[in-house]
């Protein structure tokens, strides 16, 4: 069990739960859905194997003021939208960790519900998987209202300055060997950082069905190529080109495109799916989902992704060997992600709506270059990256107030020691087994 001191006037509610993270919370930010998918990523680890008693994840927007969640979450992606060059213009000025008082303050007060939660919960470990979130942590660490494991979790192939802020945190977990170095050239101790990987849930590495079953179950023609399209990353603007020219290839397959819970996007796909129909005009047949908790296996059984390239959904699309067509990434770190995937083979870029039709036609018709693009994308792939996460949390000692006796952190550090062959043997037996996980992955 570990213990961790509770500063004065926080409220712990009876006794710590077993495991060697004891009670842990889970932090995330709801400015698009990939910061929330590894949250529940890491919380599923984490119970897998016994890692923590308790395991909450929360949205810190959900906490914070209408007016700040709306210039925060609402205008931002709304400039996704309409003015993706301010977005870039606001990732590239904003790159730097200098300064930030006044951020620092209006963020604190924006969230101060967020912060009274954690004051009375008082968890034993916090993970964040936004920024937002870790800044705020790191705030409460800095004027000693908590104390306990403190974990960052960066989730795109790059690192933004953003991450590198909270200074106090006991460890960061970041995609590649090059964001160690953007970190630690911020200022991230070195020794700190560890490379995990951008965690996915365990669906993703778990046994499957057939590819014919999974075709059927979801509607799939039993032949052809299958282009998955994330209808949020293709985004309302252009989902009439883009999904117009990939029903409109002269090839025999199908298009499924899932549009998750933006209801005004999976209507107009219907009526384009619909449109296509009824005139005759493709050959490539069209299955349009809403929200859907098969993502993963959507994904097996998919030739070629075609959206925007966030940090969850290239590890998904890694993990699944899924070759991706990028699709107008978002100015920044969907930039920055894109130019990893071009340069590791797993990717190409659509940058023209005239020919993406003709693009896409002559990669699926490249057997060899698909088949290539998915060994790359498979050699790339960390799909246990969660685990590895849960894993460095268990190992890192656990932060201590000045007036914790040190026999404590002794017998923390003993506990969790101790208990890490059972964590992994159990880890490799689910694994092989199959049993990696039971949870699905949604959109």
């Amino acid at each position: 069990m570990v213990r961790t001191h509770a500063p004065e006037g926080s409220r712990m509610h009876g006794p710590l739960p077993t495991g060697p993270l004891g009670r842990a919370m889970i932090l995330t930010g709801s400015v698009g859905s990939g910061h929330t998918r590894a949250a529940h990523a890491v919380r599923e680890a984490m119970l897998r194997c016994h890692d923590a008693g308790s395991v909450e994840v929360l949205d810190v927007l959900a906490f914070a003021s209408a007016p700040f969640r709306f210039a925060y979450r609402d205008a931002y992606v709304s400039l996704i939208e309409r003015a993706p060059g301010v977005v870039g213009w606001i990732y590239r000025s904003s790159d730097n960790t200098r300064g930030g008082a006044w951020r620092r303050f209006v963020q604190r007060q924006a969230l101060a519900r967020m912060r009274r939660r954690i004051l009375d919960d008082a968890p034993d470990t916090i993970v964040c998987t936004h920024f937002l979130a870790a800044e705020l942590v790191h705030g409460m660490v800095e004027r000693g209202e908590w104390r306990g494991r403190f974990g960052v979790v960066v989730t795109d192939l790059d690192a933004h300055a953003m991450w590198a802020v909270c200074t106090t945190a006991d460890r960061w977990f970041v995609a590649l060997d090059e964001t160690v170095e953007i970190l630690a050239g911020k200022g991230v101790p070195r020794e700190r950082i560890e490379v995990t990987g951008i965690p996915i849930v365990g669906a993703f590495a778990a046994p499957m069905s057939a590819d014919a079953a999974l075709r059927q179950a979801h509607g799939l023609p039993a032949e052809g190529p299958i282009v998955l399209v994330s209808g949020g990353g293709v985004g309302v603007s252009m989902l009439d080109r883009t999904l117009s020219a990939l029903l409109a290839m002269p090839i025999d397959g199908a298009v499924a495109i899932v549009c998750g819970k933006n209801e005004s996007l999976r209507v107009r796909a219907e009526q384009i799916a619909a449109h296509a129909r009824a005139t005759g005009s493709s050959r490539m047949q069209c299955r349009v989902f809403g929200f859907t908790d098969r993502m993963h296996e959507l994904m097996r059984v998919a030739s070629l992704s075609v959206g925007k390239p966030g940090g969850l959904t290239t590890s998904e699309a890694l993990a699944s060997g899924l070759p991706m067509a990028i699709v107008h990434p978002v100015p920044g770190q969907e930039e920055r992600n894109s130019d990893h995937l071009l340069e590791w083979g797993c990717a190409i870029r659509l940058n023209s709506p005239e020919s993406l039709g003709w693009r896409v036609t002559a990669l699926l018709q490249n057997d060899a270059r698909i088949a290539a693009m998915r060994d790359a994308a498979r050699a790339r792939a960390k799909p246990f990256a969660a685990d590895a996460i849960v894993r460095g949390l268990v190992e890192r000692i656990v932060r201590l107030a000045p007036n914790t006796a040190s026999d404590i952190a002794a017998e923390n550090a003993e506990a969790a020691h101790a208990d890490l062959p059972r964590l992994t043997a159990a880890r490799v037996r689910a694994t092989r087994a199959g049993t990696a996980t039971t949870q699905p992955a949604t959109r």
